[in-house]
Parts: structure tokens; sequence; C-alpha cells
């Protein structure tokens, strides 16, 4: 098999609710609303490739409607492809895992993040291929590793290059090349190529000199009445500005010449690669909401800390977005050599547990240099959503807070993810904010010239920042744990909202300032471990500052999320009052018991305040008493009845959708119930790959429980036809647990022929969120080798990339010929054979072309590798003779019969296949009793695929999936169909997603035709794919880039953004389909009464700032696109421009008309020439039905040079139009079009479709 029709394991789907628009009947005249297509066209699917620190490849296909489909390519061709999946939910967001078998050991035993396979999380951050040709790591090293050139072992040095290192921390950042991958990892775990075995690899730990390989995430940016708010007047009335301290602000920057920064800035420092200038706008709203003077108002927005010292360092470029080994490097720099007092990082990645590399440098930083850092806590609205690096125990978390004092709904809430602690700790102003707006900028709602209102935590932690710098003033001997505990301890409860939102409350720098009380201890965590029944004690500290004793009396209240106390035995203080002594200090014992009631997560406040109430300490605590926990041992049997090695394990729990991982034996879990699963492979035999899939769904724990998955009484799984030909292609097999909640299972694919699966769950076991299911896609295999002496046996093979090809039957002499040297060359006759070299593992392609060359030159007419890691040569370069790649698996013996006197071999390769089958058998609830599933041709829906266009160069490829057991099954497998051609193709009968895309790479084509439909027996349908004309459309919904809620096309976003994705490459049956970015190129802008608001290089996809007051005007959305590919022959340049009265109402569907043309095309997209012809047009508009009052339509047959009227009539709600063409060449088409409502489109598509031969 190519690499671009090898096997894709479908990984996981994530099934979404299909959107229709009812067409409404609209008077005669009038546009509908823009179609919902034809039967079943759903939102044209984006392809995100990304290679993952494996080398693996994975291909997330978003159907634009929260549906998700991921396929998985194997680092190393012939492995078997199995795969960990599992979804974490975060708010309104789910991200989606995968983890290949090679990785899962060493994720489970925390040396390699497990955020380097968050998929959905590396295409937010920009890190898939068409983006980034490299993972970015972040290497954790041994201490004497600091040289660069000893933090990776030798032999991944090779694949990657060491950037940075951070001495102090003991991190390096690192690019990995994609391309290289594979080798990289490799050199990471000492598996090396020459040691290749089926066995799945068990190392959990890395060799050389890491530690552990972090993702070097990508960071995001996350005043009027706000200083009053905090109660900072009252502060500056004492004296108290700030003076004297230096509070660095780690952001995009500031505008040097901003008049409220004027003075302010101490020292600054670039750490992204360009200049300290600010052309996002956020650093110096950030900055002068510490520090600004006022001075363009005035005095009226005048920050918390006006004299206050700042020192900058950019670390978020233009577009707001920052990588993590600059912002390391900026925190030590602010830290040490700014000698900042105060940091603030109004920035965050995702929630974490406070143990990544960002919080960690927090913690050593802090405790090196005793600077405060406050961070902000996040933007997504969030429970458990605080990001790192505020999920450091050093760092201040903020969250935010209105004028009104009311929790702002965008502020992330706690507590921290793992352990529960208090996080946020304090919340301050951050919504509606008015500061300093850096110039030619315009994030944000512009006030004047000089200000900008913003909201975010980003705009909260400013405010704590800028009242740390006045308490440092105060208190120069303080570090970060006295600064943060007095602003914590000080803050203002914020009504009807728990320590998980707010923390201790909202900041109030007057009372830090000016009460004598303080409590060293700024929040209070514990986790109370079952079946544990001795307490826990912790003491509370308070320090008096003034010259007379102060009696404060003691208040705990906790709650648990649904407002209900514990038992009053839980927590226990050891006083209700208790006196400071002037000068001195007194301290309070909380005592915690565990079991004392019903168990759980528990948060609230411990007050400390004085009986007139002018003094009040407030200290947040958190108690999870852990609920009741069993350890879960899995014993495993293999088909001899020996242990095997390790295995893979999955737990999902079914009441709260939590899944947990290892590679072992124990694990400990809450009790409850549980689906269980493991997964193992066992020794392979004659070529063969085996793998054990073992589930127990619904085991109910309840005590120290043991688990034994006897493979001897699993059953094999297999899927067939009645068509014998069709015996290649893909197959894959999963146990899957799903819930509301989440999902999470396993799923293992390769080709039928040469992999064995055992399914098995014990008798009588069953689980409504359980689920099984195998799919495959059968046709006649793309390869056949077979060794025909001295034995007959087929070999697990494809064509190496790169290679020349064969069709047809072929049957040659083999010989082995070691490694290919001349040496070795000299040795053996290679005339007229199959040639079988035994290459190192890591021979580049140059050095492999060089072999194969000289083979050639002896007269050789093959290459077989058998154990070769596969590299590609440059595009366009092909090696001289056909060479074929053997798996490891099948190589051995394939070397081994070629060694022998009078071996003789077979290839049998095709192109295409003339079968496609799609079937599944899913189960709910449990494994089945019997696994094979036999399918007959009768039995299934014949659908016939009308592949229109394409070339033999770039041919349709094809994926399809089932919509069954709440999600999408299938391969994922794609193969080659061909180009301008018919099949006939047989699917079982339901409801499919099937989708249609260009032959993957060069350039890779990421957006895919896609259409649902039920299929039925007997029932025979036919599909049509990229029929002319293509062009724009803007049938039903989308979901976005990264799925979502439904939305439409162009929309008004959050009533202060235009959202725009214009499906421009739609074809003539309605399957929308956007441009590519690989392959196309054009712009879109957007103009508001003649003003340019702004111009993006992207076509027709762009976000676009527009006030309310801009979309009251009228506005001019333009887009263009080029796609000038040799194998793309029609629709070549595509543009359209609208000028619309904007809809403001929230979320709804821009007035945009589009033009849609159904000429009769052949399979080439051709019509006849030299003659009149009549074809059917539309007009559609987006948000429903109107009246057209004007269309008119013209044509060109020199590409657009010059043009000429077509004759254009009404046809009811359509129109024809009717066009005389020349004997051969391209029709162009131009149309524009008005409704009643003065809404205009002009649409230009050249080449819109053939004429002639």
């Amino acid at each position: 098999m190519t690499r671009q029709s090898r096997l894709w394991a479908t990984v996981l789907a994530l099934a979404a609710a299909t959107s229709t628009v009812v067409a409404g009947a609209g008077p005669a005249g009038a546009a509908g609303p823009a179609p919902a297509g034809p039967a079943g066209s759903v939102a044209g699917a984006t392809t995100h490739k990304i290679t993952l620190v494996t080398g693996d490849v994975v291909r997330a296909q978003d159907d634009g409607r929260g549906g998700w489909t991921f396929g998985v390519e194997p680092a190393e061709f012939g492995s078997p492809v199995g795969y960990a999946q599992f979804t974490r939910k975060q708010g309104d967001r789910t991200d989606w895992y995968v983890i290949p078998n090679s990785a899962e050991p060493l994720v489970a035993s925390g040396v390699i993040d497990q955020e380097l396979f968050n998929i959905t999380g590396l295409i937010r951050q920009e890190y898939d291929d068409a983006r980034s040709d490299t993972v970015p790591l972040l290497v954790e090293y041994a201490e004497d590793r600091a040289a660069a050139d000893a933090v990776l072992p030798e032999p991944a040095k090779r694949a990657a290059k060491v950037e940075r290192t951070l001495p102090s921390a003991r991190f390096a950042a690192v690019a990995e090349a994609k391309e290289n991958a594979g080798d990289f990892f490799r050199g990471l775990t000492g598996n090396r190529a020459e040691k290749r075995s089926e066995k799945r690899s068990e190392a959990t730990t890395l060799t050389g000199g890491p530690r552990k390989i972090w993702l070097n995430a990508r960071f995001r940016a996350s005043l009027d009445a706000s200083a009053a708010q905090v109660g900072a007047p009252t502060a500056w009335k004492s004296g108290l500005t700030g003076k004297d301290v230096t509070v660095a602000v780690l952001d995009s920057g500031y505008d040097t010449a901003h008049p409220d920064l004027a003075g302010k800035v101490a020292v600054a420092r670039d750490f992204t690669g360009t200049t300290v200038r600010d052309g996002r706008g956020h650093g110096t709203h950030v900055a002068s909401i510490i520090a600004g003077s006022g001075a363009a108002s005035g005095g009226k927005y005048r920050g918390v800390a006006p004299d206050a010292r700042l020192a900058i360092g950019k670390v978020l470029d233009d577009q707001g977005r920052g990588q993590l080994d600059d912002i390391l490097a900026a925190m030590e720099w602010a830290a040490g050599e700014a000698k900042a007092k105060v940091v603030t990082m109004s920035l965050g990645a995702y929630p974490t547990d406070g143990t990544d590399p960002a919080s960690r440098m927090v913690n050593t930083l802090t405790e090196k240099y005793g600077a405060l850092f406050v961070v902000a806590a996040g933007n997504d609205g969030m429970a458990r959503g605080v990001t790192t690096p505020a999920t450091a125990d050093a760092a201040l978390a903020v969250g935010s807070v209105d004028k009104s004092d009311q929790l702002s709904p965008f502020s992330n809430r706690g507590p921290r993810l793992g352990d529960n602690a208090v996080k946020p700790e304090i919340a301050a102003p951050g919504s509606d904010i008015v500061a300093a707006r850096a110039a030619g900028t315009q994030v944000g709602e512009p006030v004047g010239e000089s200000y900008t209102r913003l909201s975010g935590t980003s705009m909260a932690s400013p405010h704590v920042a800028g009242a740390a710098a006045i308490l440092a003033q105060q208190h120069p001997d303080w570090r970060a744990d006295g600064l943060k505990a007095a602003l914590v301890g000080s803050a203002n409860p914020v009504a009807r909202r728990g320590v998980s939102e707010v923390g201790a409350g909202r900041l109030d720098v007057a009372r830090a300032t000016s009460q004598p009380i303080r409590s060293t201890t700024s929040s209070v965590n514990a986790f109370l471990t079952w079946p544990e029944r001795d307490a826990q004690r912790r003491e509370i500290t308070y320090h008096n500052s003034g010259s007379a004793p102060v009696t404060v009396d003691l208040d705990l209240k906790l709650a648990d999320d649904k407002g209900q106390a514990p038992s009053e035995r839980l927590a226990k203080l050891s006083a209700k009052t208790v006196t400071v002594p002037a000068g001195g200090t007194a301290k309070v014992t909380l005592t915690l018991t565990p079991r004392s009631g019903k168990p759980g997560l528990y948060g609230g406040v411990l007050t400390a305040s004085t009986a007139d109430g002018t003094t009040r300490v407030r200290t947040p605590i958190s108690v999870h008493d852990e609920t009741e926990s069993h350890d879960v041992t899995v014993k495993l049997l293999d088909h001899d009845g020996k242990v095997p090695g390790r295995a893979d394990v999955l737990a999902f729990n079914v009441d709260t959708g939590e899944t947990t991982k290892w590679s072992g034996e124990t694990m400990r879990l809450p009790a409850g119930r549980y689906n269980i699963i493991a997964v193992f492979p066992s020794p392979s035999a004659g070529g063969r790959l085996v793998q054990n899939m073992m589930a127990h769904p619904g085991f109910r724990l309840s005590r120290d429980s043991t688990v034994t998955f006897d493979a001897r009484k699993a059953k094999k799984v297999s899927v067939t036809t009645d068509q014998p030909a069709a015996r290649g292609g893909g197959h894959v097999v999963q146990l899957m647990s799903q819930n509301e909640k989440a999902r999470s299972g396993w799923i293992f694919s390769d080709d039928p022929r040469f992999v064995e699966v055992y399914v098995y769950s014990p008798p009588g076991a069953s689980e409504p969120s359980f689920s099984y299911a195998s799919a495959a896609r059968l046709e006649d295999p793309e390869v056949e080798l077979y060794a025909e002496k001295p034995r007959r046996f087929e070999a697990y093979s494809w064509w190496a990339r790169n290679s020349a090809r064969l069709e047809g039957t072929q049957r040659w002499p083999m010989v082995h010929a070691g490694h290919g040297l001349p040496a070795d060359l000299s040795r053996v006759d290679v005339r007229d054979k199959l040639v079988v070299l035994d290459l190192p593992g890591d021979t580049g392609f140059e050095e492999l072309s060089r072999r194969v060359n000289d083979i050639k030159t002896r007269g050789g007419r093959a290459v077989a590798l058998t154990n070769q890691q596969e590299s590609a040569g440059p595009q366009g370069q092909s090696l001289a003779l056909p060479t074929l790649e053997v798996s490891h698996t099948s190589g051995p013996l394939f070397s081994e019969a070629a060694k022998a006197g009078g071996a003789e071999a077979s290839l049998t390769a095709r192109g295409s296949s003339k079968y496609r089958y799609e079937l599944v058998n899913p189960e709910a609830g449990r494994v089945p009793n019997n696994p094979a599933h036999q399918a007959r041709t009768a039995d299934l829906a014949a659908v016939t695929m009308a592949y229109h266009g394409g070339t033999a160069e770039k041919p349709p490829v094809s994926d399809a999936y089932f919509e069954g057991l709440g999600t999408l099954l299938g391969t994922f497998q794609t193969r080659r169909a061909v180009p301008h051609a018919e099949r006939v193709e047989y699917f079982s009968p339901g409801t499919w997603r099937i989708g249609v895309s260009a032959d993957y790479g060069p350039p890779d084509i990421v957006s895919t035709l896609r259409h649902r439909e039920r299929l039925e027996r007997g029932k025979p349908a036919r599909i049509s794919w990229n029929a002319s004309v293509v062009g724009p459309a803007l049938s039903g919904t989308t979901g976005g880039e990264l799925g979502g809620e439904e939305h439409p096309w162009v929309w008004l976003r959050d009533r202060e953004a235009l959202d725009v994705t214009v499906p421009l490459l739609s074809d003539a049956a309605g399957h929308v389909r956007s441009a590519d970015p690989d392959a196309d190129k054009g712009s879109t802008s957007l103009s508001v009464e003649g003003q340019v608001v702004g111009v993006q290089n992207r076509p027709g996809r762009a976000v676009f700032p527009l006030s309310d007051r801009q979309a009251r005007g009228q506005v001019r959305l333009a887009t263009e696109m080029t796609r000038d590919q040799p194998w793309w022959r029609t629709s070549t340049k595509v543009s359209a421009a609208w000028v619309f009265t904007p809809n403001r109402a929230p979320g709804a569907p821009m007035p945009l008309l589009t033009v849609r043309y159904a000429p009769s095309v052949d399979l080439h997209n051709r019509t006849q020439g030299d003659r009149e012809f009549t074809f059917p047009v539309t007009v559609s508009r987006q948000d429903g039905p109107t009246d057209i009052r004007a269309f008119e339509l013209e044509v060109s047959y020199d590409d657009g040079t010059t043009w000429r009227p077509a004759a254009v009539a009404r046809d009811g709600d359509a129109w024809k139009a009717t066009v005389k063409h020349p004997a051969s060449g391209f029709a162009s088409l131009r149309a524009k079009a008005a409704d009643m409502a003065g809404n205009t489109v002009e649409q230009t598509i050249i080449r819109a479709y053939q004429i002639g031969g």
C-alpha cells in the first residue's frame, strides 16, 4: 500500500446532530433560504493533519458541526495500529486525546506530557502540520545535562534542535522535526529500528538525559471606576502609590509613545523575536491598569499604583499568542535581572494540577527571589478551568468580577485540577475596564483615540498586581508569601459566590494596607484519604502589627457544590475567639477528621473578625474527604495460559465519566461501576499479528478486587463478504465507553489479511454505556506480494514513498542482496530479479535512491525493503525501480525466503479497487458471543458513486462513517478511486456520512465534501461528487473550525465581531467545501461605509471587529480565491463581493446572497461545444427567503478577459440561463443579483466548466 492509501484507523468520533434548513415557500420570484442541499448534504469537513511526538500521524476531521473523526497512521508501517482515546471536558469545550500504544506506558509513568496527544488542543494552538513543521517540546533534563549538546541522547539529536536552555529550571526548548519524528522518538526510548519486533514497547523511562518531555505549549492573552472599586484612592491618600516598586508585565509589549506610560517603563525586553512594540494592544492596556498616569484623560483613567516602575517583557505576539519557553525565560528575567517585586501575567494555557513547567517555574522563582507572581485565572468560564501558570502553589490566581461585584461570566472557576486546591484565591474588577489603547490596534471597544474597553481576567490581574505594589511599598521587607496572604486575607466577600469562584473575595487594597491583623496563611487545602481515620491538623497563624492586642471571633463555614454543609465533625477549630497580642502572633488549629460524614469536596472561608467589623481576615479553605476507594488488580493470561507482558488498561467510571489509564496491574479507584478494558498483544507467528481486546462492562467495585482476562476464552473477530476478491482494505475493532459527560476506549486496526483480533467479556457482563464495534472497508488489495518458492506465503507490503509503480501481475526470481552496497551487489546476480534488501533502519532517501539506481543499472526489475524506516524524498523525485516496503512481521520470513536457492516472488498491483464494501457490526452493552460477521452483497445498500473531475496524479479518495451507538463508526481508511468515473459501492444498511477529497499531498488537501444519507437494502442510491459548477454556497450552518455550537456561516459574534466562513468550493450537488490553506491563495476583506476595517490573507475565512455603530451602516464583504494546481481544471478563480446591512440580532446570519449553477456535465465536468446550452441558476439568501429584484449573468470564454451577456429567463423561483458555446475551451460566469432589501452580490467563477474535449 502507498502512504496515501495506507490504512488509517478510525480512532474516535463524536456524533453530532445534523441541522437542516427548512425552505420557506416564498412568493413567486423569491429566493429561498440557503438550501440544505440534497438529502443528507452536511457541512464540509476540514481535515487537520497532526504529526505526534511519536511520529504517528493523525488526521483529525472536523465536519464543522461538532462531529469529529480521527484517523491514525503509525510511525512505523507494518505495525499494528493500537490507540487509547478519551475525552476531557472543560466547560463547553471537549478535548480529544489519542495516545499510541508506543507512548502509553511513558504517559502512564509520567515521563511524557499527556498534552502532546491532545489532538484538538494541538490544532487550537496551531501545531498541526499545515501551520508547524516541528513538534515544539520542552525537555526536562537531569542536573548534569545543562549543556545544550547533552540534553538529548545522541540518536535523538539528528531529528531535533535544542533552541534554548533554562538551566535554573533544567528545561530545554527543543524543536522536533516532524519529518523525522519517528527517529526522534525511537532515540528517546532506545527502540532503534534494528531492534524492532511486534511486541509493544514496555519502556517507562527515557534514555539519556531527558527526565520528562513536555509540550512547549502556546499561551494566550487571557479604568475608570475600577481603581476606586478596589480601594486604591484610600491607599493613595496615605502616600501609598507603588513608588520605588518594580512590577514586571509579561504580555504583548507596550506602546512606547502612549502618554499614560511616559516615564513609567524602567526596562523592557522582547522574547518573541520581534520588538517590544505592542501590536496587539493587550500589554499596553494591562500595564496602564497597574501604573498608568491617566495623562491622556486628565487623570480619569489612572492606574492602581501610578508611581510603580514597570519592567515590560514581551512574550505574546501581535495575535496574543506566546510560546512556553519564551514565557519561562521572561519569568526568570523578570524576577532575576529586572528585580521585580511583583510579576503580572495576564495569560494562560490550559488547566493543570500545578505540576506543569510554567507552574513549577513560578514556584522556583518565588522561592529564589521572593517575587509575587499574579496570574489571570483564564477566560473560558469553566469550573476546574484555572489555567497554568495560575495553578502554581505560589501564584496568586485572580478571577474577575464586574463593577457590581458580581462574578464575571467568563471568569474561570476552581478548584484546581487533581488535588482540588483553592484556585483562584482572589477576584478583582475585570469587566468593561477602560485603560490605555496602543496606537494602531483595534482590540476591544475604543474609547477615544487613547483608550479602549476590555474585559477579562487579564484586566483583573493587573488590579491585584498594582495592589501588591502598594503593599510592597508599605512593607518593603515582605516576600511573596506575605504579600499574597495579606491581599487574600483582606478581600471583601462576594455575595452568593463560593471559594471556587472568587477565592476569599474581591480585592480591597484599602483594607490590606490599613488593618493590623493578617494571617500568614493565604489558603488551607486538605485531602483526607479513604479509609484513613486519623485526623489532620492545620495551624493558622495571625499576626498583629498594631500597638494594642486585638481579639477576633473565628467563624468557619464550609459547603459542597450544592450548598450543603458537612458534618460538624469534619472541620473543627481549637477556639472560637483568639487574642493576638500587639506586635505578636496567635495560632489556631483546624482539625480535619476523615469519614465523619458524607464524603466529598467542601470549600469555604475561615473569617477572623473583630466585633465592630473594622478588622476582618478571610482564609479560603478546601477540604476533600475522599470517597470510598479500592484497589483493582488486572490479571492476564495469554492463549498459551502464560502471563503476558504489560497490558494497557482503561477504567471508565459509568457514573462520573472519568477515565483512569494505567499500564500495569493495580490501580486505586473510587467505589462504583466501571467498564474495564485491557488490551495486550500475543506473540505473532507466520507473519501475522495477534491482538487481544478484553472488557468487563459494568464491573462493580466495592472492595479490593481482581479482574482476570483469559485470552483462551476469547473469540476471533472476522468480517467477510461473498466477493472473495475483496480481501484487503482495513479492519477496525473498538471497545468504547461513553455517556453524556465523556468518552474513552481502545481501538485496534490493521489489514485483515495480516492481523488477528480476539475479543472477550465475561458471560452476562453488560452495561449500556459500553459498546463493541467492528468496521471494515474491504477491497481488492492494492499490493499482493507472495513468496512463491521455496514455500508460498503472502507478505505484508506496500509501495515505498516516491516509488515507481506497476500495475498487473509480475513473477520474478528473487535474490537477497544484503544492504545493497556495491560490495553486496557484486556477489549476486540481480538481473531480471526482485532484489530484497535488509537496510539499516535509518537509511535516508538519498542513500536509498543511490542503491536502487545501482540495482537498476545492474538489471534488477524491482526492490523489496525489509527493515526500512520510511523516508520521503523531494517532491517530484522518484526511485528508479518499483520499490516495496515489507512489514517488520513479514520481513524476516521474506528475507529468509530470498536467501534460499531458486526463490521466486509474485506481485499483483492495482491502482484502484473494483470493489468497495463499507461494513459495520455494532453491539451495544457487551462484546458479542460471535464476533464473526459475514455480509452478503444482496443484503447491502448499493450506491453508485459518480466521481467528477480529478486526475490520475490527484484522484479522489473517499471515507465513510456509520451513525451508530451514539457515535460515528468506520475505518478512516482511504484509497484512490478512479477519477472521472463511476463505481457501485456497497454499505451496511443505515445512516452514513460519506466524504470525498483530493488524494493526500502534496499539496495536502484538508477540505472534504461530505454527504449524509440513510442507505437501505434494495433501494439503489446515487451520489455525485465535485460536479461543476463549483463555487460559493452557504447551505445550512456550521460549527466553526474546531466544532462547537452551530452557527451561521457568516454571522455577528458576541455583538462585536463579524465571523466569516464562506465555502468557496462547494459542488453542484450542494456539498459545501472551503478553500484549502495548502492549495489556495486569496484574501477576505471588510469595509464599512467605504472605510476598510481589515484585510486577512485567507480566502473565505476571517474575523473582523465590528462595533454596534459600524453594524448600523452599509457593509461590503469581499473574498477571492485562486487555485493554481495542475490537477484542478475548473473554478480556478472564485470571487464574490456582498453589500448588505448587517442583521444585528445575536447569532443571526448575515443577509448574503449566493448564486448557484447546475449545468449538465459529464464526469470530466465537460459540456458539448459549438452549440447553444441552457442550464438552471438559483439565488439563495443565507438568512431566509427574499424577493430578488434584479439578476444578470455574463459569460466569458477567455478566462474573464472579455464578457458577454447571457440570456436569462425566470423559471419559477429560479432562472434558466442560455449561452452559445464555442467548439472547446472553458466557460467563466459572472453574476450580479440584488434583493428588495438592497442586499447585493457580485460573484465570478473563472473556468466554471469545460467545453468540449
